[in-house]
């Protein structure tokens, strides 16, 4: 069979090119700025007219030839997603401005985690605590290869943003392939109205402040300063700040939150573009602080902006970074609304460093003290623990405060039969557990009932980074000689 291209229809193709140049020269003329500088030249200019050129007349066959009848706006937004996803992983095209900005506001709807593309794939950066991602056990580090079946090899970030995304309620199906998992993880996941509270706060150990940065928002530094004013009125002595599983967020926030810990005028970051004058130097401000000894948790979810306030601390000795590697994102993006008021497009325009000078890109933050939260096999037996009957059996059987009473039961005399009988359930607990082939070291099921009990700093004092973080902040004594 030969197929013959006869001119039938060839008139439409003249109109269709000049609505599409036209669109492109102008795209072509608002660029022209940037591209007309010192350092490109004329050659250049014309290579980029030729090519918009060619742009525009495949797409005037395509419209004209193509077997199916494309949507316009679909194979644009395509181009530029495509365009876009050759210049790096976190350009990205915003069809809906409106809903970028609520995310950045704290309030959005999905599966509640964050990703970002990894050595050209979909991964998780950061799944939220209790939220639907989380409950169904996706981890950080996650590669996320299918999305309803679709491969996500050729999915621009936006697109798989957009596929996540829908009315509370509905489910979408995603393929997760994990370290150390020899077959790939189907789940199906109910999207939910995502609520993320942008700080936490606590008051653990013997007064010590905790403050949990979920991610860094514009309402981040007021409630990181409702925190310290708390911590002043309790006698705190020194504070654990947790960026954990913190994708990050706004630069404007992480400098405000560095400022809170290092002097005035001491530098946070410093940004890097387009040229030998475009480095930004971004100091602490003015604000004016209790010199509280610190401590800052990381791990692999810890990106971006939290990467930020970590390598200032580390750089100035302001504090000790304990925990993980984290997942080394050093670039800064802009975004620019477009002419439709409707869309907009996130730019890389630099590359953050440390005071230091250090390019944390793909390489992540060295913490002072490593120590690992739970292994990724312990992690997989926590999630088959969650909303587990026995553990709430075992905490109904002997209260809310039964993690406190375990405490004393280990501590007390051997001829002390009621500490006897909780310790002998505790076992028994345990080896119930194991006979599923549930198998989890000690600290690790006393942390999987914390998170059963209604306590809220069962699971802070429980946790073994946090455990660490406050034994760091007394051994080393770091109360009272920073520097």
């Amino acid at each position: 069979m030969k197929l013959h291209i006869t001119n039938s229809g060839s008139h439409i193709l003249p109109k269709i090119c000049l609505h599409i140049l036209v669109a492109l020269f102008l795209i072509y003329s608002l660029l022209q700025p940037t591209w007309s500088s010192e350092e490109v030249t004329e050659k250049s200019d014309d290579k980029v007219l030729e090519n918009l050129a060619l742009f525009a007349e495949i797409l005037g066959h395509i419209k004209q030839y193509h077997l199916d009848t494309p949507d316009s706006k679909e194979v644009m937004e395509g181009a530029i997603n495509g365009m876009l996803r050759e210049l790096d992983p976190y350009s990205q095209f915003v069809p809906d401005y409106l809903t970028f900005q609520t995310e950045n506001q704290g309030k959005y709807g999905g599966l509640g985690m964050t990703i970002g593309i990894r050595e050209d794939m979909l991964t998780v950066i950061t799944p939220f605590k209790n939220n639907p991602a989380a409950l169904a056990g996706v981890l950080s580090g996650d590669i996320i290869s299918h999305i309803e079946g679709e491969s996500t090899a050729t999915m621009s970030l936006s697109g798989a943003v957009d596929q996540l995304r829908g009315e509370p309620g509905t489910t979408v199906s995603v393929t997760i392939i994990r370290e150390n998992e020899s077959r790939p993880i189907e789940l199906t996941i109910t999207r939910d109205v995502i609520r993320i509270p942008s700080v936490e706060q606590n008051i653990i150990g013997d007064k010590i402040g905790y403050i949990k940065i979920n991610q860094f928002l514009q309402t981040t530094a007021d409630d990181v300063d409702n925190a310290f004013e708390t911590f002043k009125q309790q006698n705190t002595r020194g504070i654990i700040l947790d960026l954990r599983l913190n994708p990050g967020g706004l630069l404007s926030s992480a400098v405000d939150i560095a400022s809170d810990f290092l002097a005035p005028g001491q530098l946070v970051v410093y940004s890097q573009g387009k040229g030998p004058g475009s480095r930004e130097n971004f100091p602490a401000k003015g604000v004016t602080r209790e010199h509280f000894p610190l401590v800052v948790l990381v791990n692999r979810g810890s990106a971006s902006a939290s990467e930020i306030v970590a390598g200032a601390v580390k750089d100035h000795k302001r504090g000790l970074v304990m925990g993980e590697k984290t997942f080394g994102k050093a670039s800064v993006q802009r975004v620019f609304q477009l002419s439709n008021g409707k869309s907009a497009v996130k730019l890389t325009v630099a590359r953050y460093y440390t005071p230091n000078g250090v390019d944390i890109d793909k390489i992540g933050i060295i913490p002072d003290v490593e120590i690992e939260w739970f292994s990724r096999s312990e992690q997989q037996m926590q999630l088959k623990l969650r909303n587990h009957e026995k553990l709430k059996t075992f905490v109904e059987e002997n209260g809310d405060d039964v993690l406190n009473k375990l405490f004393d039961a280990e501590h007390a005399a051997r001829d002390d039969e009621q500490a006897t009988r909780l310790r002998r359930s505790y076992q028994r607990l345990s080896d119930a557990l194991t006979e599923e082939q549930i198998v989890l070291s000690d600290r690790g099921l006393k942390f999987a009932l914390a998170q059963i009990t209604e306590t809220p700093q069962d699971e802070l004092e429980h946790d073994p980074q946090i455990v660490a973080a406050m034994y760091q902040l007394k051994v080393l004594e770091l109360f009272g000689n920073q520097n």
